[in-house]
Order: structure tokens, then C-alpha cells, then sequence
């Protein structure tokens, strides 16, 4: 019933080469570094499907590798963190995938509703995200109870919650530590992402139904779109456009995210 969920990449050297690979790296912290990066500067976190097109969100390997390799297309995290999983394990990484709570701007707990990467490297656990429209490691984190480190520029830190979570969190603007998301590193198996991607595609109160969110990572910056709002982040200048209508937000999907043929999808 839920094989399709578990197969493996269709194709592992057409997902390489769409994060703009030619070839696998080695299986190592090397490695998984630049498999990150690679997938968060050449497809971008979009919920297109559930804000704009009213399209169901299918978490099967085989559709999820057309929507995003084949049509080179995005998708929020049950989806890109899905796909990267299972290019982490074809690759002959020890990876699984996790559960998350989003903490960042929020003093109270929420419940989970995001998906996750956790790697076993020589006797190490490390956090890894492809799939988060805010905030996230362009590398992956070692699991270590209160272990900063620096990844491309960008200062992260992880604490140990209770006994069985833990905190991420960042250096935000003017040194502000803030908490950006909560995840334990119990292995999850990717039937256990179907309610939760449905409330995520199908809830008119989910932040995915009611406004468009696209996010790219640059190599010196950022571009995404918020709504009626696409902003350009390049080093320390910020630029902002109103977007207005259908056309112009197909024309800058099309120019700045490599995003085509909405209209057929």
C-alpha cells in the first residue's frame, strides 16, 4: 500500500545534475555538506501547489522526483526533505527522517508540522534541512548539546530541549539568539507524513493554503516571494517589488526560480 512511498530515486544521476552535480560525492560530512548546498541554491521551498494551483501534495517517491527533477519544480518540506532522504540513503548514507516543531516567533508549543533529515556519520548524529522556507543551515548541524558552530557565515546552535528534543537555534540580526525549530531524532518512516501533509495542504487555516511562499537560497543572498511581496536579498542590500497580478508572479517565478509552465501543471 505505501511502496511507492519507499522506492528508490528513479533516476540518481538526473537529481545530481538538477542540483547542478555531475557526480555523487562521497559519503561523508564532505559530502553531505555539499549535497545541502547544492539543493538549496538550485531548487527552491514553494507551496504553489496548495496556495495557487489547488493541487494535491503526493509524498510518492516516483511523483515527487517528476514534480522536481522532471519539471523542476519545488515543494515545502514533507516533500523536499522526503526526495533528499532518499537520495541520502541511494547514496549510501545512513539518514532518516525526523519530526519538527517550528518555534521561531511563537511562545507557546507547537505541535509538529515540519519534516526533517537526521545523518549517522562516524558515531555522530547531524541535523540536515533542504525543506524549511525560513531560516536554515546550509550544512549540516552536528547534534551536540550546546555545540555552536559557523556554517558558510551563518551561526547556529543546537541544545538539548528535555530527553528527547532539541533546540536549533540562530544568530539572528544585531546578535539576537533566536529559536528557530524543535526536532527529536526518533526514525520516522514516511507513512508516518501523510496526516500531516494533509493538514499542511488541505486546512484552510495552513499558513501553505492561505499565501504563496517561495524561498531560494543564493550564493550571496536570498530571493522569495511572500504573498503579493517578492524580495531580493543580495549580501546587505534588500530590494522589494509588489507583485500584483498572475502574470507577473508566473514571469518572476519563471526568471528567478526556474519555475515554467504553471499554467499546464
Amino acid at each position: 500500500m505505501y511502496e511507492a512511498l519507499n522506492r528508490p530515486i528513479p533516476n540518481l544521476s538526473g537529481y545530481l545534475k538538477r542540483i547542478g552535480l555531475s557526480g555523487a560525492p562521497s559519503a561523508d560530512l564532505a559530502g553531505l555538506n555539499a549535497l545541502i548546498w547544492a539543493h538549496q541554491t538550485h531548487i527552491p521551498f514553494e507551496d504553489l501547489n496548495t496556495s495557487w494551483l489547488h493541487l494535491p501534495v503526493s509524498l510518492e517517491i516516483p511523483a515527487l522526483y517528476d514534480k522536481v527533477v522532471v519539471r523542476r519544480r519545488g515543494g515545502y518540506c514533507y516533500e523536499l526533505n522526503a526526495l533528499f532522504t532518499r537520495l541520502l540513503l541511494d547514496l549510501g548514507f545512513d539518514a532518516r527522517s525526523v519530526f519538527c516543531r517550528v518555534v521561531r516567533g511563537r511562545d507557546f508549543l507547537p505541535p509538529c508540522a515540519h519534516r526533517a533529515v537526521v545523518v549517522a556519520l562516524e558515531g555522530k548524529l547531524y541535523f540536515c534541512d533542504v525543506g524549511f522556507g525560513g531560516p536554515m543551515p546550509a550544512g549540516a548541524l552536528e547534534i551536540a548539546d550546546g555545540v555552536g558552530q559557523d556554517v558558510r557565515g551563518e551561526y547556529f546552535c543546537i541544545d538539548r530541549f528535555d530527553d528527547y528534543w532539541w533546540t536549533v537555534s540562530r544568530n539572528a540580526s544585531a546578535g539576537v539568539r533566536e529559536a528557530v525549530l524543535q526536532f527529536n531524532t526518533f526514525p520516522q518512516t514516511p507513512q508516518e507524513f501523510i496526516a500531516a501533509n494533509m493538514k499542511s495542504a488541505m486546512d484552510p487555516d495552513s499558513i501553505f493554503v492561505k499565501q504563496i511562499l517561495v524561498n531560494l537560497r543564493t550564493t550571496d543572498g536570498s530571493l522569495s516571494i511572500t504573498g503579493d511581496v517578492f524580495t531580493v536579498r543580495r549580501d546587505r542590500e534588500i530590494r522589494t517589488e509588489h507583485i500584483g497580478d498572475d502574470q507577473k508572479l508566473r514571469g518572476i517565478l519563471e526568471e528567478y526560480f526556474g519555475i515554467e509552465g504553471l499554467s499546464e501543471a
